[in-house]
């Protein structure tokens, strides 16, 4: 089972481009529709009628499981970057531009992709009460492996693994699909003498691709001594009392090498949220946001996904094994039905039928908002992950506190972020008529990392009335004063 855990984990450190939102630029009052991905109750806030965002991405990069060492990620274009090698004194502790590994215990990989296609808001009027509306389409990866039982550092380090050892259970999963959804807010409980809205998304999911793989219980790895015709740097690694499924199905063709856009899976989600405002009816802005949401509750059901399951099989030989070593794997299937080869003495009897289901990466968002004084505000967000459904994607959790200056045609802040609790970083975003740009991890872009193993970079390109103002908006409200 081992190739299989490599085989996975590589396909997640290649695949590390990450989403966790800019969430200053989100708690913009002008960050319109893009901000129902965070709150469907925030675009209600625009002071401009309409918005159109025409594309944005959300890229963020961060695990403890690998590195570079002594590198920027501008500094990155056209250096070569070397591969650790501890027998020949190639490490990222030595020397720079050296891919190398933490080689902790434990291992946590969070991956995702956000990026934000054609979409709009509107505010309306109907029977004298406000309502926003909105369409958005998404473009979504996700990856999550928490607490993963870090085998791979003997290996890594180049040093034998023990004769004996217990591989603690773990899961991961990893989906990639599109996303439609329409948005829509307004007020609630119209006699209180706090402003109520509520804000939904409901949202139709497209599935492309997904993997799930589960190990509920110790694996117990036994290494021994190759013998004299085998490769003596590798030491024979067997493994037995396992329990693993796993499923997958993706669009990519091992045989044509090219990814064959089509639908895989469907499903539903729903974004729901409440925020309680203290607003200055004398001006646009208001003094204060409290805002509740639980976003990303739903799943996608690919029908078709292939399942495997290797459960008290005969012990696996995973190094050093000639069926192994001497193929050349092309697909997830193959390794499969060569790893079932290996268990039972049938590449088929690992198969255990057909569908399955991922979860998505459900949270639960609070925000707080203060406006300091005209144009000024110190909002704090808290992200904190709650997976509900059955192989539910896990995003990272997040607090956030930022400071911001938002006008009609300029906006932009700075920002503290504590991912996961315990990774520390500052950012901040700048909006300059219809681009945004914008990093809630912004100094490894810049500047050289000890150790380079998270940024973070937000881009968007949005169409609004930029120029529309206060006075502007009153003059076209029409006057009910007494004549």
């Amino acid at each position: 089972m081992l190739k299989l855990f490599c085989f996975c984990l590589l396909i997640f450190c290649f695949f590390k481009i990450a989403a966790q939102n800019n969430l200053t630029f989100l708690n913009d009052n002008y960050s319109g529709i893009n901000s129902a991905v965070l709150s469907p109750t925030q675009p209600f806030f625009n002071q401009h009628p309409w918005d159109i965002n025409l594309v944005s991405a959300d890229v963020f990069l961060q695990n403890d499981y690998a590195y570079i060492s002594k590198q920027s990620l501008l500094g990155l274009t056209g250096t070569p970057i070397e591969s650790a090698n501890p027998k020949k004194n190639i490490t990222g502790e030595n020397q720079a531009n050296v891919f190398d590994f933490y080689n902790k215990g434990k291992a946590d990989l969070l991956v995702a992709s956000d990026i934000l296609g054609p979409s709009f808001y509107m505010k309306a009027m109907i029977r004298d009460k406000k309502y926003v509306f909105g369409l958005f389409s998404r473009m979504r990866t996700q990856n999550s492996f928490l607490d993963f039982d870090n085998y791979l550092r003997y290996g890594n380090e180049m040093v034998p693994q023990p004769d004996d050892y217990k591989m603690k259970p773990f899961s991961t999963n990893l989906m990639n699909w599109n996303e439609v959804g329409l948005n829509a807010a307004t007020t609630i409980f119209p006699y209180s003498d706090k402003q109520w809205i509520l804000g939904i998304n409901l949202k139709y999911e497209i599935g492309l691709d997904a993997a799930n793989i589960i190990s509920h219980n110790d694996i117990e790895l036994i290494s021994t001594e190759p013998s004299i015709d085998e490769n003596p740097d590798l030491r024979n690694i067997y493994a037995s009392n396992y329990n693993i499924a796993a499923s997958y199905i993706t669009n990519y063709n091992f045989e044509t090498k090219t990814y064959e856009y089509k639908q895989n899976g469907s499903g539903l989600g729903l974004d729901i949220g409440i925020a309680m405002v203290n607003q200055n009816h004398r001006e646009d802005e208001y003094n204060s946001k409290f805002s509740f949401n639980i976003v990303d509750l739903g799943y996608v059901n690919f029908k078709e996904g292939i399942n495997h399951v290797f459960n008290n099989g005969n012990t696996v030989w995973l190094q050093n094994n000639p069926n192994f070593e001497d193929a050349e794997f092309e697909s997830p299937e193959q390794y499969l039905k060569l790893l079932s080869q290996e268990a039972y003495g049938n590449e088929n009897a690992s198969l255990a039928g057909y569908g399955f289901k991922i979860g998505l990466p459900t949270s639960i968002n609070v925000n707080y908002s203060q406006r300091i004084k005209e144009h000024y505000f110190f909002n704090v967000n808290w992200i904190q992950r709650v997976p509900v459904f059955e192989n539910s994607l896990k995003r990272n959790n997040i607090i956030n506190a930022n400071y911001s200056i938002q006008k009609e045609g300029i906006g932009y802040g700075i920002s503290t972020t504590l991912s996961e609790y315990k990774s520390l970083q500052f950012g901040g975003y700048v909006r300059l008529g219809p681009l945004i740009l914008g990093s809630e991890n912004a100094f490894p872009i810049l500047f050289k990392q000890k150790k380079l193993h998270a940024a973070n970079i937000y881009l968007a390109i949005k169409l609004y009335p930029f120029w529309d103002n206060a006075f502007k908006r009153y003059r076209r409200e029409q006057c009910d004063c007494e004549k």
